[in-house]
């Protein structure tokens, strides 16, 4: 009882404390309450879910008894008013400036009860909401709002009930009453009764661990976890679903969390809409929409602007200064640009020194002149007329030859024109498994009567078996072919099959039974599909029956197409006797003359000696289809003759200065030959994929015919009826004729040639591999100094804001004292009780200080975060501004503010001079008071009168002013925008402003200052830029272009062009024939005229029966978009290209671009800093002032004084003058009257003193002339020894294309005037001796030799140097293998013959002659022809030219079915001497005397040297084992001198 008393007591007085403890809560919670400005933390708007946020929240938490616990409950009651205030602090909300005075003073009165609870609501952390223990009920029902009215916290809410003891303090049976209760009530919440509990019990255990597990059971005894369950099984309507009782809190999540994603997610949703409604008024406020999108079509070019209405007149604006070089055909420009760029991009894989582009253009047009008579303007250079080629074409074709040589892609072209079986095998592994097409029928026959036949599967299937061995034999396998054939007829018992054989046969023929072998093969491919149950397949009779059938209807549509001789007569008894395999056994290791088993269409002319018989099968070539994509081989020419009959392995003398014209020749025409099979493969790859029938050998001959215009498309165009540019300049080498005969197209094709096959090297792809690895990370590289700059930028951007930010502090500052300080000075007139100067003298901290009030307004002012983001921003652009001009303050006027502005300051002088008095009658002493005012009156009537005078004038000057802003502010570059504010500062558009202490300007002068900052901010990070932009272009792979403009012209500037000139493609206009007469709009041209290039072939695409239906049209049109957008031209479409090269038409360039145009946008970017680099690159730095303010106003002004001297016209008289004085040209000046306007080509020599003989030639514009002082010599000197004098003489001002500019005299003028019509007209006779390309040296390979030896390295004087060396080397080793040598020793022939090389080397005549003669030499060395051979030859000759009608060695040469017989080389082991028979010999020596070049004579002598050097080791000493030429992998005509007739059998 005591013990029970004792508790009782205990528990009285722990309520008493609570009570206490609870009172102190209260009274804190009031003062906060009543704290000023506490509305906002009374009551939250959007208070969280159970979260602690308004005093409202911690006076509920209060009342249930939740801060009850001694020391933790007034931590978590100290921490829970300090989240009330850091929420706002730490989200930064518009109260946070209130709440950090308000939580100052909460800490200050939890302090006072303990120092811990001040510091736990200084630094609570709103995230951990330790109280957030309430139920989803009470949290939600909120609290009414606690009004201001002095009472007791607690008494705002009297109907709340006080919370129950706590549960830590209840028993089990208590637990399990209020479960009870709680289940009752959770019952009729859900819709039941009450009374429904009564039917279960509750049961509370007690876990090891303290905590309570609660559960109920039914009257039948069964458990539930929980009261949802209970309901559920009552099946009552609101119980919650299935499956949601089950989850776990952590499932659930905090929902602190869940607040705080809710939150991140708003505000990106926040952030996606602000980007919207910019998006959107962004949208809204652009004109024209359209100028953003990807333009593709001609209806979004018609906006009705003029340079809308320009563009479809075909008019390009602006104007470009060049469309083409002198020489150069305007459609091989783009030619002529993918030529160079492929030299420049790859110059370290080629060993090749760049060029630049003009160079490179006059060397691929240059000509040697007919004469010295027409040398005119050759005065500056006397120099001998240049008869070689220019040694950079030398060079670039020497590279391209030892880069495709050396490389074994190579080795699948050099063959193409022999098409040996080497180049089978090589083009098989080349093409891996490719699937041969199906065979066509070549012999009559009725398939339905074959098929009708009933014979013995098992004997089908034995001559079936036999035939198959056929398939695998190659045609000139005759013997094997034949008696599979035999055998076959032989075991058949079907009579149709036996005629099908025998009818092949007839065409067969020893080493060529092509025409046997396609009729098997058909045979048997017909056999399989009608009877595919003869190869094991099951299938039932019907199905055997109707493939019978379809197979038979096949056949008899290709039987149509055949036509064949009538003449059966003898056809029954064909004797297959003969041949056996026996017979044939060698033919399989001779090879084949057909890449294609099927084929023998592209069989060479036959042999003389055996001609073919006809075949019985006479095929219509327009019906007859293809069966093989080998074009037809070309003849041997002679440079193929005297070419070695294997590749040539570097380093060998064949690639050489002296015999590449030959050899590029005979290259290109393997590659084309190459391409011309690659093209045949895709024409027959296509019709493949799209299951059309094989096109016709008439139409393969038509393609193969044009195959330079499918090719080479641009610069390949047809020059006559039968010839064009490619074929005829290969053709020319290839006879051995001048490489300086061909025309500029033609030099430009065969470029053009090895290029592609160079792209298709190893050694080419390799350098693009490693360049687009390097090139990835120097763009890496690039991108991470481009994001410092942005960095710095944003930085940059973030202190100015911070500085905007602090203004505003600081004018609202200094605002509100100023104020406080007048309404004080207002108090006091009233209260005198302080006076007006004692006020004043108060500093800012005593003004603040006066009374609570004030310094309670200064403390509430904003702080420099509560500004908003457009109030920060307008301050930030007037800090541009200022910055921008270097002043510490702007002020913007416009034009008529500052009209106003001269008017006020002329009023105020006006004014002043008044303020005199009448200054007339003054009285004008001699004191000094009467001195200075006099000097005042006459200082002000000299700035009235010249301010007045200024004003007359200022108007116009002001207007022009303007205009150069404006253009200036289009250009953007620093040196216009420098230069038009400089004449904007001379019209007196900004000025210093005494009110501020700072400056006033224009408006488009503030517009041109902040572009000058941005152009100059851009300038330094291209500079700081500049070594990883030129790492990273050196990593090159491809042009691209710069970008495009509306209209989709292209752009382009060329890294290795110095000029910095750029390039633009644009497209043309297709029009009918009456808008395109317009000799004006270069862009619109007729489809025909806009074609370039063979057309397509649609019939490859699809079948003849389909060609008009409708989804073909649409198909066709939409491939032909590729070519035009019209889709109107079935072939490329050729493009308008341009040059702007100047620095004017680049400018007007950027003018005329749309900034609001996004392409068009971008495209101005870059060729402003494309402007910029010009400009820099002209000055040789970047010395002007900053700020764009002149440092020497007079030295503007007097230069620009010096600008206005020249004069625009009026010339006439003083040029017609100096026209007179030089009778020279007379002829072209004589209908010119004017410089002005004229473009001049000016000479300057760079380096007199080293290189006097190499000159410079650039392009200019005469602008103005003016008279000037210019002195000149006198013919004998005075007394003092000075020999000139000054006289007036004109000047003419030039501007060059890099925009500098030039004062030149009248004879520069007139020489450039002459020297530029004739080097644009390719004038007869004009050349420029001293051209930089002609003074050209390969620093990176030296293919010509020497620097000093490269002109002359392709003469005949550089051969005659290069024969004797070579016969010294072959002297000594010949003469120790004769006996007779009338060569060298006591003779004296050979010493005559060197020395007379020495001295007539430079005469081909005399040269040509000398290898003849070396020639004669060597044969005697050699031995000459053994005498029996030769007596027996001489027989044998004798006998076969009076029973026969044999050629002769020279007669074969000229035909051209002989030629593929003819072999000059010495192969195989049996060689005797230096020819292998006399008619060799012949022929070598006919080329040799009929040649004009000294290619043809290089080829020849390195022929003889090879041939001597063969000789050589087959005649060494036994004890040394003979080295020869291995002749296995030699085909075709190379093995004539090894099997006579060989090559005559091969052919067949």
């Amino acid at each position: 009882m005591a013990d029970a008393k004792e508790a009782v007591a205990d528990q009285a007085e722990k309520d008493a404390r609570r009570e206490k403890h609870r009172k102190r809560m209260n009274k804190i919670l009031f003062k906060a309450w009543n704290l000023p400005d506490s509305a906002p933390f009374q009551e939250a708007t959007n208070p969280g879910y159970n979260a602690v946020r308004d005093l409202t929240v911690v006076g509920q938490n209060l009342d249930k008894g939740m801060y009850e616990h001694g020391k933790s409950g007034w931590e978590l009651f100290a921490k829970d008013m300090g989240i009330v205030y850091n929420w706002h602090i730490i989200s930064k909300s518009k109260h946070a400036s209130t709440a950090k005075n308000h939580i100052e003073k909460i800490a200050g009165f939890f302090t006072k009860i303990d120092p811990v609870l001040g510091k736990k609501a200084a630094n609570a952390d709103p995230s951990d909401n330790a109280s957030d223990t309430t139920s989803k009920k009470s949290s939600s029902s909120g609290g009414k709002k606690r009004k201001n009215d002095g009472k007791d916290a607690s008494a705002s809410s009297p109907n709340k009930k006080k919370a129950t003891a706590s549960n830590g303090s209840m028993t089990i049976s208590q637990r399990e009453k209020r479960a009870m209760e709680l289940l009752s009530a959770y019952l009729e919440e859900c819709g039941g009764e009450r009374s429904q509990s009564k039917n279960f019990r509750c049961q509370v255990v007690q876990r090891p661990g303290g905590r309570f597990d609660t559960a109920f059971f039914s009257a039948e005894n069964k458990r539930f976890k929980s009261m949802t369950d209970v309901a559920r099984f009552l099946n009552l309507a609101k119980a919650p679903k299935k499956g949601l009782a089950n989850i776990s809190k952590k499932a659930r999540g905090s929902k602190d969390a869940q607040e705080r994603r809710l939150k991140r997610e708003l505000d990106k949703l926040k952030k996606l809409k602000a980007k919207a409604t910019k998006a959107l008024g962004d949208h809204e406020n652009n004109a024209n929409p359209a100028d953003q999108l990807y333009i593709a079509d001609e209806s979004f070019w018609n906006d009705g602007s003029n340079a809308a209405k320009a563009h479809n007149e075909g008019l390009v604006l602006p104007r470009s200064n060049i469309e083409t070089f002198p020489g150069i055909p305007t459609h091989c420009v783009p030619d002529l640009l993918l030529v160079w760029d492929f030299f420049c991009t790859f110059c370290r894989v080629l060993s090749l020194e760049p060029i630049e582009l003009d160079d490179f253009a006059a060397a691929l047009s240059f000509r040697i002149p007919p004469s010295d008579d027409n040398r005119k303007l050759g005065e500056e250079a006397d120099q001998n007329t240049p008869l070689f080629i220019p040694v950079y074409l030398s060079e670039c074709h020497i590279a391209l030859i030892r880069l495709l040589v050396k490389d074994v892609t190579s080795d699948l072209w050099w063959w193409s024109i022999l098409e040996t079986p080497e180049m089978v095998e090589q083009e098989d592994e080349y093409l891996g498994d490719r699937k041969r097409r199906q065979v066509t029928a070549v012999v009559k026959i009725d398939m339905d009567s074959l098929l009708a036949v009933e014979e013995d599967p098992l004997v089908t299937s034995k001559w079936l078996q036999a035939l198959e061995d056929v398939r695998t034999r190659k045609p000139d396998s005759s013997g094997p072919i034949k008696s599979a054939v035999k055998n076959a007829i032989a075991v058949t018992t079907n009579q149709h099959v036996k005629a099908y054989l025998k009818k092949a046969m007839r065409s067969w023929k020893a080493k060529s039974a092509g025409v046997v072998k396609r009729a098997v093969v058909w045979l048997i491919d017909r056999m399989k599909e009608a009877r595919p149950d003869l190869y094991g397949r099951k299938v039932s009779t019907e199905e055997i029956e109707q493939q019978k059938k379809l197979v038979a209807e096949e056949a008899a549509i290709e039987m149509e197409t055949i036509i064949e001789e009538v003449n059966d007569d003898n056809a029954g008894d064909l004797n297959l006797e003969g041949d056996s395999d026996d017979e044939s056994d060698s033919d399989d290791d001779e090879g084949s003359d057909n890449e294609d088993e099927y084929a023998d269409q592209s069989q060479p002319p036959p042999s003389p000696s055996k001609q073919r018989t006809s075949v019985a099968l006479k095929e219509n070539d327009e019906i007859t289809p293809v069966s093989t994509f080998v074009p037809a081989k070309p003849v041997p020419s002679v440079v193929d003759l005297l070419l070695p009959p294997g590749k040539p392995a570097l380093p060998t003398d064949l690639v050489s200065a002296l015999s590449w014209p030959s050899l590029v020749g005979a290259t290109s025409c393997r590659v084309f030959q190459w391409y011309k099979r690659r093209r045949n493969e895709v024409d027959d790859g296509i019709r493949e994929l799209r299951e059309l029938k094989p096109m016709s050998v008439a139409e393969r001959r038509r393609r193969e015919a044009i195959a330079s215009c499918r090719i080479l498309s641009e610069c390949g165009d047809l020059t006559g009826d039968n010839d064009n540019h490619v074929e005829s300049a290969i053709k020319h080498l290839c006879d051995g004729n001048d490489y300086l005969d061909l025309s500029t197209v033609q030099r430009l094709c065969i470029l053009r040639m090895l290029i592609e096959a160079a792209y298709d090297t190893h050694h080419i792809q390799l350098s693009i591999d490693d360049n687009f690895k390097a090139r990835v990370n120097a763009v890496k590289a690039l991108d991470a100094e481009e994001r410092r700059a942005k960095k710095a930028a944003k930085e940059e951007l973030a202190a100015m804001e911070s500085a905007a930010r602090e203004r505003l502090a600081t004018e609202a500052r200094d605002t509100f004292i100023a104020t406080k300080r007048q309404e004080v000075i207002e108090d006091i007139k009233d209260s005198q009780e302080y006076t007006v100067e004692f006020i004043e003298s108060l500093n800012d901290e005593d003004i603040i200080d006066l009374d609570d009030d004030t310094k309670a307004e200064f403390e509430a002012l904003p702080t420099a975060e509560s500004f908003s983001k457009a109030e920060v921003n307008a301050v930030v652009t007037k800090i541009q501004e200022e910055t921008a001009f270097g002043a510490e303050s702007l002020t913007v006027l416009t034009l008529d503010e500052i009209e106003k502005k001269d008017e006020e300051y002329l009023k105020s002088l006006q004014d002043e001079l008044e303020s005199f008095g009448d200054v007339d009658t003054m009285n004008r002493g001699h004191s000094r008071a009467e001195r200075e005012t006099s000097y005042k009156v006459d200082r002000l009537r000299r700035e009235i009168t010249n301010f007045t005078e200024q004003m007359q004038s200022l108007t116009e000057e002001r207007k022009l002013a303007i205009e150069d802003l404006k253009d200036a502010i289009d250009d953007g570059t620093v040196k216009t925008l420098r230069a038009a504010m400089r004449t904007a500062k001379l019209a007196r558009l900004s000025g210093d402003d005494e009110k501020t202490n700072g400056m006033w300007a224009l408006d488009l002068i503030r517009d041109a200052s902040l572009e000058l900052k941005n152009a100059e901010s851009r300038k330094r990070v291209t500079e700081a830029q500049r070594d990883l932009v030129a790492k990273r272009d050196k990593c090159f792979i491809r042009t691209e272009p710069l970008g495009r403009d509306r209209y989709q012209s292209s752009f382009f500037h060329f890294d290795y062009d110095q000029n910095n000139r750029v390039w633009t493609e644009r497209d043309l206009i297709l029009r009918s024939d009456g808008n395109a007469a317009n000799e004006n709009g270069v862009l619109l041209k007729r489809p025909v005229e806009a074609c370039i290039g063979a057309e397509d072939k649609s019939e490859d695409f699809l079948s003849a029966e389909n060609f008009d239906q409708p989804e073909s049209k649409s198909f066709l049109n939409f491939c032909r978009q590729e070519y035009h957008h019209s889709a109107e031209l079935s072939s490329l479409a050729s493009h308008h290209w341009c040059c702007y090269t100047t620095d004017r038409s680049l400018r007007v360039l950027v003018k005329n671009l749309d900034g609001k145009c996004a392409t068009e946008k971008a495209l101005k970017e870059v060729l402003k800093e494309k402007l910029e680099t010009m400009a820099l690159a002209i000055s040789g730095g970047d010395a002007s002032p900053q700020n764009g303010q002149s440092e020497n106003t007079e030295n503007d002004k007097a230069a620009s004084n010096g600008a206005a001297d020249f004069q625009l016209t009026g010339d006439e008289d003083v040029f017609c003058a100096e026209i007179a004085k030089d009778v020279h040209d007379s002829d072209i000046l004589k209908d010119i009257t004017s410089a002005i306007g004229h473009r001049v080509r000016l000479r300057s020599v760079p380096n007199p003193d080293r290189a006097p003989d190499v000159a410079e030639y650039t392009m200019a514009t005469v602008t103005g002339w003016k008279m000037a002082d210019v002195k000149v010599m006198d013919d004998a000197m005075d007394v003092d020894g000075e020999s000139s004098r000054t006289v007036k003489a004109p000047l003419w001002r030039v501007s060059e294309d890099n925009g500098s500019e030039l004062h030149v005299p009248a004879n520069e003028v007139i020489g450039g005037i002459v020297r530029a019509i004739k080097w644009s007209t390719q004038h007869p006779g004009y050349t420029e001796y001293d051209a930089p390309f002609l003074s050209y040296r390969n620093g990176f390979g030296r293919f010509c030799g020497r620097a000093a030896e490269a002109p002359s390295s392709t003469s005949a004087q550089a051969f005659a140097k290069h024969m004797i060396k070579k016969e010294n080397d072959l002297y000594n080793p010949l003469k120790n293998r004769t006996f007779e040598n009338n060569w060298g020793g006591k003779a004296g022939t050979r010493a005559a013959w060197t020395s007379s090389l020495r001295e007539h080397g430079h005469s081909f005549n005399a040269v040509r002659d000398g290898l003849l003669t070396f020639e004669n030499a060597v044969f005697e060395l050699t031995g000459g022809f053994i005498f029996g051979e030769e007596k027996k030859d001489e027989e044998e000759s004798s006998v076969n030219k009076a029973n026969l009608n044999v050629l002769t060695g020279k007669e074969l040469l000229y035909d051209e079915a002989s030629r593929f017989d003819i072999e000059l080389e010495s192969l195989g082991r049996d060689v005797k001497g230096l020819w292998n028979s006399p008619d060799t010999r012949e022929i070598f020596r006919e080329i040799i005397a009929n040649s004009k070049t000294v290619s043809i004579l290089a080829l020849g002598l390195d022929l003889i040297c090879r041939n001597a050097q063969a000789y050589i080791n087959r005649t060494k000493s036994s004890a040394v084992e003979p080295v020869s030429l291995d002749t296995s992998g030699f085909y075709g005509r190379r093995r004539a001198a090894v099997k006579p007739g060989g090559y005559s059998d091969f052919f067949k």
